[in-house]
């Protein structure tokens, strides 16, 4: 008879996952999330974005949302890459790593999964502008249309 109610690989597996997500942080410091030595996400109120951009005008503004979603407007000087799943891969590959990467979405929960893939990549400058668009809006902040900037090489 098992006295304790969830298998060995299931504890196990619990733990590794409390390693795995207690090992995550980000840093609160814009300037250390843009001078890092190595590959950390940093998550910043998508709010910030003005100082972010001042601060570091060479940065690349990504949105990450759908077709659809970036039609109904998205931020001022934004490229863009679908979140598409089989086509997103190749032009995160090609971001020049000399520059710093802003990734934003619709809420936050793409967002957080393309700055992970930049990270697996290696690329070392990667901010996840949490709130995404919803919050973007809900502070009553302007929207553009049209097309987007095109991706530097």
């Amino acid at each position: 008879m098992n006295i304790l109610p969830y298998s060995f690989s299931t504890l196990s597996g619990l733990v590794f996952a409390g390693i795995l997500f207690g090992s995550c942080g980000s840093r609160n410091s814009t300037d250390t999330a843009l001078s890092a030595p190595y590959q950390q996400v940093t998550e910043l109120s998508i709010l910030s974005l003005d100082s972010l951009q001042q601060a570091h005008p060479d940065a690349i503004l990504l949105d990450v949302r759908t077709d659809e979603e970036w039609a109904l407007g998205h931020l001022n000087q934004a490229a863009y890459i679908s979140f598409d799943w089989d086509h997103r891969l190749e032009p995160l590959n090609d971001l020049p790593t000399d520059r710093p990467v802003l990734v934003y979405c619709e809420a936050g929960g793409r967002s957080g999964v393309i700055t992970e893939e930049l990270r697996i990549i290696g690329h070392p400058h990667i901010i996840d502008l949490i709130g995404g668009m919803e919050a973007w809006l809900e502070a009553g902040k302007d929207v553009s249309f049209g097309e987007p900037v095109p991706l530097p090489n």
